[in-house]
């Protein structure tokens, strides 16, 4: 077994309730082990956090982020492409696509076969890497809902788990199954392999949510939009994500008209306080008036008088 999750850690009192009971998310994200643009997203491209949202798109500085997993589609989804990958090429959308992983979604440009388990491009072999392995034309992948650990009320995010990294899940989950845990009650720290060449997710144990979350992530849940999101129920457009180019892109965080929820969020400068105002230095005491010489001398003879007059 491997360390992914402390042996000894230990489970908070507020969420004791919510474990060993039977969970439909713990259950989704174990089976298959699997974009639309009209929800916002995580990529991962270059080996990079990326925040897409519409056209903008906002690169996130950390190496690692810490989502809480509320939805997950119990079935891989499947992408295939006729053309062998360009990285010069623009990006485009598939020729064919399965949400379920059962049939080519009706909106396939090119539906390839009638079923996804008899097609062709579905087998091992279909497809050579450059490395040599054998692998399927066709690539299964994960899709799941997330939303920021320290931001649970707001946005809900697509990942999609690419096949290199479905046996990192796999693991994760299990150790979760293990200890009774539920995705939905933990932190899961999203990471890079830093010993692969291209990006690939790693999946870790990150703690367990507070009691706040837990009553916040109620509602989100199996809600219709998680649903949406995890391609379980169809949106109004529920199309994959097109191929993205590996072009360079500046490491840094977009600069946003106004700040957003969640991961990517602008920092906003605290406004600089002004500087107290100095205190006027406090105006020396006025100098008494020093009486002239010629009156204190006068003063002075008359008191020699006085002496004089009483010695007489």
């Amino acid at each position: 077994m491997s360390n992914l999750i402390p042996t000894n850690v230990q489970l908070p009192a507020h969420l004791a309730a919510r474990v060993g009971k039977p969970s439909a998310l713990a259950a989704a994200l174990a089976g298959g082990l699997g974009g639309g643009e009209s929800f916002p997203r995580i990529s991962i491209k270059g080996s990079r956090f990326r925040i897409k949202d519409g056209d903008a798109e906002t690169v996130l500085q950390s190496t690692h982020i810490d989502v809480i997993i509320v939805g997950a589609n119990p079935r891989y989804s499947k992408t295939y492409y006729a053309k062998t990958w360009d990285p010069n090429a623009e990006a485009s959308a598939p020729d064919c696509y399965s949400l379920d992983g059962v049939k080519p979604s009706g909106d396939s440009g090119s539906p390839q076969n009638d079923l996804c388990a008899t097609c062709k491009w579905n087998e091992f072999g279909s497809k050579i890497t450059p490395m040599g392995t054998e692998t399927k034309a066709c690539a299964d992948k994960k899709r799941l809902a997330v939303v920021a650990a320290d931001d649970p009320s707001g946005p809900i995010y697509l990942l999609e788990v690419t096949p290199a990294a479905l046996k990192s899940l796999k693991i994760y989950q299990k150790e979760l199954a293990m200890r009774g845990f539920t995705p939905e009650i933990v932190r899961t720290r999203l990471s890079f392999d830093t010993d692969a060449s291209f990006p690939k997710l790693v999946f870790g144990f990150g703690g367990f949510i507070d009691d706040d979350t837990a009553e916040t992530l109620d509602d989100v849940l199996g809600s219709d939009k998680v649903k949406e999101i995890t391609g379980e129920a169809a949106p109004a457009v529920a199309t994959p994500v097109a191929i993205e180019k590996p072009a360079p892109v500046k490491a840094e965080v977009v600069e946003e008209a106004k700040p957003i929820r969640g991961f990517g969020v602008a920092k906003v400068k605290e406004p600089e306080e002004a500087p107290a105002p100095k205190a006027k230095p406090k105006a020396a005491p006025k100098a008494e008036p020093v009486a002239a010489v010629a009156d204190i001398a006068d003063e002075i003879a008359s008191l020699l008088g006085e002496i004089d007059a009483d010695d007489a």
